[in-house]
Parts: C-alpha cells; sequence; structure tokens
C-alpha cells in the first residue's frame, strides 16, 4: 500500500470509528445515520467531503455478522498500489517494486 493509500485508509478508519461512536451513544443520529449518511456526516463534521460517494450503512442484527469485502479490480485498472507509478512514476522501480525485475549485483542497474 502506498502512502498515499494508507492515509487515506486511516482517516476513513477514524472517520467510521467515530461516526460508530456516536451512533452508539445518540439514538437520533443513529437512526440519521441509517437512513441519511450524507446527512450525519454533516452534521457530525460540518461539511460532507464526499457528496457524489454513495455510503450504505447497515446495522447488524443479533445472530448475523457482517462482511465487507473490498470492490472488484477489473482487468483494466490499476491497482492502487500501482497508481503513483501510472502518474509519472518510475517504470523500472514499478517494475522491481511489483517483483518483474531483480536487482543484480555489482553491475550498477539499481
Amino acid at each position: 500500500m502506498t502512502s498515499m493509500t494508507e492515509a487515506v485508509a486511516g482517516a476513513r478508519a477514524h472517520i467510521e470509528a467515530a461516526l460508530v461512536a456516536r451512533a452508539t451513544s445518540d439514538t437520533a443520529f443513529r437512526e440519521l445515520l441509517k437512513s441519511n449518511p450524507h446527512a450525519a456526516i454533516r452534521e457530525m463534521f460540518g461539511n460532507d467531503p464526499i457528496p457524489s460517494m454513495k455510503i450504505s450503512v447497515v446495522e447488524e442484527q443479533a445472530g448475523e455478522v457482517l462482511l465487507v469485502l473490498p470492490r472488484s479490480i477489473a482487468e483494466d485498472e490499476l491497482p492502487d498500489e500501482l497508481l503513483d507509478y501510472a502518474s509519472g512514476g518510475s517504470l523500472d522501480k514499478c517494475l522491481r517494486d511489483i517483483g518483474f525485475f531483480t536487482p543484480i549485483e555489482g553491475r550498477g542497474l539499481w
């Protein structure tokens, strides 16, 4: 994972934890979060940083476990780990990082 995707994942985890904590202690906020997540985010943080993103909130029931799978990556899509390279990164570094090339010691190739 790149530092950018790590930062985004960290921010998402922080926001989710704050929303869950408030929903646990505030019944009205919990209902708002379930019925209108964007309004709940605006109420909690003062704005909605991702208004175009669909947000689904599901409440686990007793005896139920919810498993959230990450979205599938299409064959023509780059995974987050390679997006930095696509925006002007180094081809040789990209190929080394994904294990396509290995350094040859003593040759000064990298």
